[in-house]
């Protein structure tokens, strides 16, 4: 076989799009768009009355993109032995051996000083929250991945730090009402991502992970629980002051409620019968259903902040 220039040639060219694309997918590239969710406490807080704000965002959302980037890097090394046994991570450009050791560890380090770099023109207060990212993304990967429950909690509150990172981008409290419903929605697509993986995983325990496939069941409750639970946080701050004090119309807020039931009714739906992508992030941005729901969510959100 190591004499065969054929199947030499035919190698490299079915690896030829990979190592083009091999960068972006590494960095997660596309994944830049979660960091969208910096920008959430500046819509609630209406910051756009405060002409600082915007670029501070900005430049918050390009160093939390560069630093997540890098951190994926160090997640992929870490799981590298994993994904190679996983029917869809295996072609990752680690796992396939698209891009080397060396390389992607110099590349790490780079985006991660440049994020840095980034993080400290904004202020303070956000280093330090990206510091807590980075802190919290490091013990993930190298430990509670592979803790049950606990991975989860840590999946959920890397998510939520990116709401703590945006109000200190723009340098704003973040209300408690916000931190609590994007807790229990991130907790619950932590859920969403690991029942996807043991559903789409043959093995009796799930490699690298704390999970076994009898765990599914419980774990398919705790996250359909969570997700009502965001639910219904958001339907008390409708008649909350806040909620008075902020929205011209804070009672049409309640109709984001049905809006967001069914976008997580939906992702543990296609869970169940086992076609979740193991990134329901991934799924919900190439699913028109999800879009339909986003987009109802923020035309209420406008009917209910504009004087009609």
């Amino acid at each position: 076989m190591a004499n065969d220039p054929g199947g030499e040639r035919e190698l490299e060219a079915g690896r030829a799009p990979t190592t083009r694309f091999a960068w972006a997918r590494l960095l997660r590239v596309h994944h830049w768009l979660k960091n969208a969710l910096l920008g959430v406490p500046y819509l609630t807080a209406q910051a756009w009355a405060t002409p600082e704000a915007a670029p501070r965002l900005l430049l918050g959302i390009g160093a939390f993109s560069l630093v997540a980037s890098a951190t994926y890097v160090l997640n992929d090394l870490t799981d590298v032995a994993f994904d190679r046994a996983h029917a869809a991570k295996r072609h990752r450009p680690l796992a396939a051996g698209t891009i080397s050791t060396a390389a992607a560890l110099i590349v790490a380090a780079l985006l991660g000083l440049g994020g840095l770099a980034l993080a400290w023109i904004v202020g303070t207060r956000f280093v330090l929250v990206l510091a807590a990212y980075v802190a919290l993304t490091v013990l993930y990967s190298r430990r509670l991945k592979r803790v049950a429950l606990l991975d989860v909690l840590a999946l959920g509150g890397l998510w939520t730090l990116r709401l703590v990172a945006g109000a200190a981008a723009i340098r704003v409290d973040l209300s408690a009402w916000l931190l609590s419903f994007g807790a229990f929605l991130f907790l619950s697509l932590s859920l969403v991502k690991r029942c996807a993986e043991l559903r789409a995983s043959s093995a009796v325990r799930l490699p690298g992970r704390g999970y076994e496939q009898g765990d599914l069941a419980t774990l398919e409750i705790f996250g359909i629980a969570t997700g009502v639970v965001s639910v219904l946080v958001l339907a008390l701050f409708v008649d909350s002051t806040p909620a008075e004090q902020h929205y011209a119309h804070h009672e049409r807020l309640w109709l984001m409620c049905p809006a967001i039931w069914f976008w997580l009714g939906r992702l543990w739906l296609i869970t169940a019968r086992g076609q979740m992508h193991h990134d329901p992030v991934v799924f919900s941005l190439r699913d028109p259903p999800s879009w339909a729901a986003f987009g109802a969510v923020a035309a209420v959100w406008t009917l209910a902040l504009v004087r009609l």
